[in-house]
């Protein structure tokens, strides 16, 4: 697992090109995904194109932990609400990535969080669920492959429906819950503690955790920070808004 310094002892890990699968401990929420998904932006310029199933994009989370608003203007995302909307997406994704290389810009990053979910419902056969599943996960392979580039999945569950997932996968990284807060780990076992103890009896962690981290690696990098914010609130937030569409791009 590469690492990158956002602050002195704190580090995210850096997406190599290939299918990366991230499984994050569910009391954990979708902090650790936005935070390495912004560090992305950061790490290498280009656009991010989400696609999205459960309401894993969230505006408010996006906004909150990015160094500056700026830096969401790169995100490009659409939501399926159905298995077939979903695949439908992807099917559509060399084409969408195609249009942002003639367009002048590059790609930085691929994210597709929980990828198996939607293929779990009801309306989905089980035997085509699966076939649906690793067709649409042949298609991202190939545009990372081709287009060089981190293509970041999540998966609802682990079981017999998401196994292709983690075949597929170049890289198997875990964020888990610890006493002393969230830790990245791989498949080799090198691991960071990303939350520790202030000296004082507290602990840093939620929202205003990550964004210290980001803030941190975008000064290191030369890139903007949005020094008028007075600070993060690390209340719960409602329910996910996002600019997303239920169709497709």
């Amino acid at each position: 697992m590469n690492r990158t310094d956002a602050h002195a002892g704190v580090e995210l890990p850096t997406l190599d090109p290939g299918l990366t699968l991230l499984d994050i401990d569910s009391a954990l929420g979708i902090e650790p995904l936005c935070a390495v998904v912004l560090d992305q932006l950061l790490e290498a310029p280009g656009e991010v194109v989400w696609v999205d199933a459960g309401g894993h994009v969230r505006t408010r989370t996006l906004t909150r932990l990015a160094p500056h608003p700026r830096y969401l203007d790169r995100i490009t995302a659409a939501r399926g609400f159905t298995a077939y909307q979903h695949a439908s997406l992807l099917d559509r994704l060399p084409r969408i990535v195609s249009n942002i290389v003639a367009d002048g810009e590059s790609l930085s990053l691929v994210v597709v969080p929980a990828m198996d979910q939607l293929y779990r419902e009801d309306d989905v056969p089980r035997e085509q669920a699966q076939d649906l599943l690793v067709r649409r996960l042949a298609t991202l392979a190939g545009v990372a492959r081709e287009r060089e580039v981190p293509v970041l999945l999540t998966r609802d569950r682990d079981d017999d429906l998401s196994a292709p997932l983690a075949a597929a996968a170049h890289e198997t990284l875990t964020c888990t819950e610890t006493r002393f807060g969230p830790r990245f780990s791989d498949d080799q076992g090198d691991d960071e503690t990303l939350v520790y103890h202030t000296g004082d009896g507290w602990m840093q962690t939620t929202l205003a955790f990550w964004r210290e981290i980001l803030e941190h690696r975008a000064r290191a990098v030369g890139g903007v920070v949005d020094e008028t914010d007075a600070g993060v609130s690390s209340k719960p937030e409602p329910g996910p808004v996002a600019p997303v569409t239920p169709d497709g791009w």
